[in-house]
């Protein structure tokens, strides 16, 4: 850019008003053109206040810093990338995996960039502790936690509002652990998530923090948070790394600690610090470095509480710009969120018999569906159209798609293992789309398509899909498939098996604008049947087919008798859940009228 980047801050909150604000102000790389807050009585002198993002002019500012309460970082990030203004987004960046894939559509179809991270990456400390991981050998364990003395923030606000917050400690402090440890980790996916919750502290009044005294949020009182203030959790990685993480707002500690251990077979690299703002902090920061038996002490530079903010904002400039940033922030949320969304999932199933913290409601007329429960009867509003997601719920295509995955990786990228696991939690999104999220080559589409068609013979359909499907059309319900494969790879192989005419149509990720996530495809299936969206369920078995099914306004079905992620599927909120192709029939016990 020739000059200072253009920049409005969207929220007038702490963030905004505290970090984020003042620090533009003063950089020479930045020119504050306007903040944007309606609940704002005034601006700073010399700044426009601005109402609303709409009044925002695209062309007239080069990045809008979105500094919101967490419910509205989605919204408005996707508001603005869709007008073309590049975003740097607060954590956490999204509530929900179907929020991630909002945000990415608008990224790509808006041409902007969004840009996220969590500031504690920029600190000189953590740098400092990344370099000197590449010396602990083989990664085998990493121990990351933030436990404040007393730190639950603006008590009885949205801080502690699941509604507003969409969780507690987890979200505001987890996110930024979560964050830090990426490039520890690297790309590989997490297999494994189990965790617990806890809120000993979120509703007493000596918990809240002491350097944010803000006012209670209006309509809102205090002691009333309904969310964590202390989670504890273990991850497993598809390399066998194991994370064992913490974050509490608040404990029975003395001071607030940040600490992450990482662990190796050739010695351990241990920091010890305070991320944040609190003034109850440790005496400066400890790096250690550990292997046979001796512990050396590494030089730190002291800096002052909130330098990272500073670093993180010399380098935006220079990321607006890059080519390999679009995409990037939106793949490291989906990580995240995917995590949180799989532990809230895990600690409901653990307080099962209590008031879950974070609740996913489901449609009640379907919870027959589910389980052993008998089915409670047919819809209140009748359903007549079917929508069915084609891998992982009609047929079993993995083992041919990891062969024609690692055949692929070998021919474009070369040696090493195929990251088939990583891939495999994408399924349902089309494969440019996953290559795209990954950061591998398009060039393995061409490979991956020719050796499945090679192997489709060796795709079963699982059992009860055909008596299941033979039944349906028996009863009159019209069937769609609207899957992340291409048109004709999907008809090809659905022709092989000899169910191709039991669908009125079969609709392919390359066949519409924009594939899943989005609603596209399941609008165009109701679009060829003129059908409505209250006439349609949708069976999916991945997290993008339930946001694609909500999108359209079409209940979502979670199907789980395949290799699917349950914990996150759950976590998606579909509107009613599949233990076995038959518990489809329960819907329609008689044929439908018309």
């Amino acid at each position: 850019m020739n000059g200072p980047v253009r920049v409005v801050v969207v929220g007038m909150g702490w963030a905004g008003r505290e970090i984020w604000l003042p620090r533009l102000k003063e950089h020479p790389g930045f020119e504050v053109v306007a903040v944007v807050d309606p609940a704002a009585g005034t601006a700073d002198p010399g700044v426009p206040l601005l109402g609303d993002v709409a009044e925002i002019a695209p062309g007239t500012v080069d990045l809008a810093v979105v500094a919101v309460p967490n419910h509205l970082h989605a919204v408005i990030a996707e508001e603005l990338l869709l007008r073309g203004v590049p975003v740097f987004l607060e954590k956490p960046v999204c509530l929900t995996s179907a929020e991630a894939g909002r945000l990415a559509e608008a990224e790509r179809s808006g041409g902007a960039v969004l840009l996220a991270g969590s500031a504690a990456r920029y600190r000189a400390d953590v740098r400092a502790l990344y370099e000197r991981t590449a010396e602990v050998g083989q990664l085998r364990h990493i121990d990351v936690s933030w436990v404040r003395a007393r730190g639950v923030p603006d008590s009885g606000g949205w801080f502690t509002q699941a509604q507003l917050a969409g969780g507690g400690a987890l979200v505001d402090l987890g996110w930024h652990l979560l964050d830090s440890i990426a490039p520890i980790l690297g790309p590989a996916a997490l297999t494994q998530v189990a965790g617990t919750l806890s809120d000993d502290f979120v509703n007493a009044s000596g918990a809240r923090a002491g350097w944010r005294d803000a006012p209670v949020a209006a309509g809102a009182g205090a002691g009333g948070g309904d969310v964590e203030d202390t989670v504890r959790a273990f991850l497993v990685t598809e390399d066998g790394v194991s994370v064992a993480l913490r974050a509490s707002w608040a404990s029975h500690e003395a001071r607030d600690v940040t600490l992450i251990r990482v662990e190796g077979s050739a010695g351990v690299a241990s920091l010890r610090c305070t991320f944040g703002f609190s003034p109850n902090r440790e005496g400066g920061s400890a790096l250690t470095f550990t292997s046979g038996g001796e512990t050396t002490r590494v030089p730190l530079t002291a800096e002052p509480i909130g330098a990272e903010y500073d670093r993180q904002l010399d380098e935006l400039p220079g990321l607006l710009g890059e080519p390999a940033m679009a995409g990037r922030a939106v793949a490291d949320a989906r990580r995240n969120i995917g995590v949180i969304e799989r532990l809230y999932a895990c600690a409901r199933q653990n307080n099962s018999d209590d008031e879950p913290i974070r609740e996913y409601q489901m449609d009640r007329r379907m919870t027959g569906l589910t389980g052993d429960t008998p089915a409670v009867g047919p819809l209140e509003h009748p359903r007549s159209v079917v929508v069915f997601d084609l891998d992982g719920v009609l047929v079993d295509s993995t083992e041919v798609m990891r062969e024609a995955f690692s055949i692929a990786y070998a021919e474009v990228v070369g040696e090493g293992p195929a990251p088939f696991a990583e891939y495999n939690r994408h399924l349902g999104r089309y494969f440019p789309d996953i290559m795209r999220i990954m950061d591998l080559p398009l060039a393995m589409e061409e490979p991956f398509v020719r050796e499945s068609y090679r192997m489709a013979h060796l795709v079963p359909m699982f059992d009860g899909v055909p008596e299941m499907l033979h039944t349906l059309r028996e009863r009159g319900i019209r069937l769609a498939v609207a899957t992340g494969k291409s048109g004709p790879r999907a008809r090809s192989l659905l022709s092989q098996l000899g169910v191709l005419d039991l669908f009125d149509h079969v609709i392919g990720s390359d066949e519409i604008a924009r594939p899943k996530p989005a609603p596209d495809i399941v609008l165009r299936a109701l679009e060829l049947l003129g059908a409505e969206p209250d006439d349609a369920v949708m069976v999916g078995d991945a997290v993008t087919d339930i946001a694609s099914a909500h999108g359209a306004g079409v209940a979502a079905l979670a199907a789980l008798w395949g290799e699917t992620d349950e914990p996150a599927l759950l976590a998606a909120a579909p509107d009613a859940v599949l233990q076995k192709p038959g518990d489809l029939l329960a819907l329609w016990p008689a044929a439908v009228a018309g």
